[in-house]
């Protein structure tokens, strides 16, 4: 009898301690969100202590820019962007966007090259919902990769429509799951079939250019797949991956000279500003979700088409630089994604999102 009512106590013990495991696991790992049922407001500025009666002219703070190109290339790698120069050895996949690394480093450029630390989980989704409000998705959240529901609390994309902004995306059919009724034009291509390089990327480059061209938006957003499928598919260290790369360089090229066409006093673009950026990195085998440096660190490329600024101030300048084999300065900084909604709401004087 003693020997059995031992085993049933040892047994109670071991099924207790797994049950608080599994508790901790699933309240520590497994985070939940609260989504917020507000939204930001122009009227919300006159409440603060520092509005005065010159602000009403505009929403929370006058816009930097008038028009926005962002160009997503998904998947993509800081060592892809930046210089070779930042890392311990040069390997065949890097400086393959040298028209990049061209306007940054040219002096008296409006160019600069970021490095953006994500968050994880790194995948497409849950990146994208967290560069447009601003907020933490969690692991549990990957489950809705395949479906996502429309995206309910305030984001970046909310503000642009409701703040009069006209709306132009293309590419990664994800953007259409999460904002349903936002584009004032859309033309969304299926992003799961990882074998598929091209479908995606051609068809951005398709409409791309001929709206570059077009006076009826404010903010296009091109979303371009194929380093990611070349990733899956391939690996990093693969010509697949290198001749997507160098196709990039080309068609950003291409961008740039037309916007630089139209960017004279007057002109379409005078106040217009690209970004080229990733959603999250990926590591050599093409895989990304986790939270290794490989798959958090991805770039931000900022362009502007009107002159520099003479100066930063010391106290906000956080770059690092490198000398390349001429001996010349190349500097980058970096930025966490986060930030993201924030900044490029600044810019266009829309107000943030609420959770921000």
């Amino acid at each position: 009898m003693g020997g059995r009512w031992w085993v049933k106590w040892y047994s109670w013990v071991i099924l207790v301690v797994h049950v608080f495991a599994i508790l901790i696991f699933t309240r520590g790992f497994l985070l939940t969100r609260t989504e917020l049922p507000y939204y930001s407001h122009c009227s919300d500025v006159s409440q603060s202590p520092c509005f005065t009666s010159s602000n009403t002219n505009h929403s929370w703070n006058r816009p930097a820019v008038d028009r926005l190109v962002i160009i997503v290339l998904d998947a993509i790698r800081f060592d892809f962007v930046a210089p070779s120069v930042f890392f311990q050895e040069k390997k065949a996949w890097m400086d393959k966007l040298s028209v990049l690394q061209k306007m940054a480093f040219s002096e008296g450029s409006s160019a600069k090259i970021f490095k953006a630390i994500a968050d994880p989980p790194t995948t497409s989704l849950q990146r994208l919902k967290g560069l447009t409000t601003g907020g933490l998705p969690t692991f549990i959240d990957v489950g809705n990769s395949f479906g996502a529901p429309a995206i309910a609390e305030d984001n970046f994309i909310h503000q642009l429509v409701e703040n009069g902004k006209r709306v132009m995306m293309m590419g990664d059919d994800t953007w259409i799951q999460l904002f349903p009724h936002h584009f004032n034009k859309s033309h969304p291509y299926p992003s799961f079939n990882v074998k598929d390089l091209h479908t995606v990327d051609n068809g951005c480059i398709e409409h791309l250019f001929p709206a570059l061209y077009q006076e009826d938006w404010d903010v296009l957003i091109a979303h371009f797949l194929g380093v990611d499928h070349a990733g899956h598919i391939f690996g990093v260290d693969s010509m697949p991956m290198i001749e997507k790369l160098e196709q990039y360089n080309l068609m950003l090229e291409k961008v740039i000279k037309v916007l630089e066409s139209q960017s004279e006093p007057g002109g379409l673009h005078e106040n217009t500003l690209l970004l080229v950026m990733g959603d999250h990195g990926q590591t050599l085998n093409g895989d990304h979700g986790g939270g290794s440096a490989e798959e958090v660190e991805t770039s931000i490329f900022a362009m502007s088409f009107k002159k520099p600024p003479t100066s930063i101030p010391s106290e906000l300048d956080t770059s690092s630089c490198k000398l390349d084999l001429d001996g010349k300065k190349k500097c980058t900084s970096s930025i966490q994604q986060l930030d993201f909604a924030v900044t490029v709401s600044a810019l266009l004087g829309i107000p943030f999102p609420f959770g921000r």
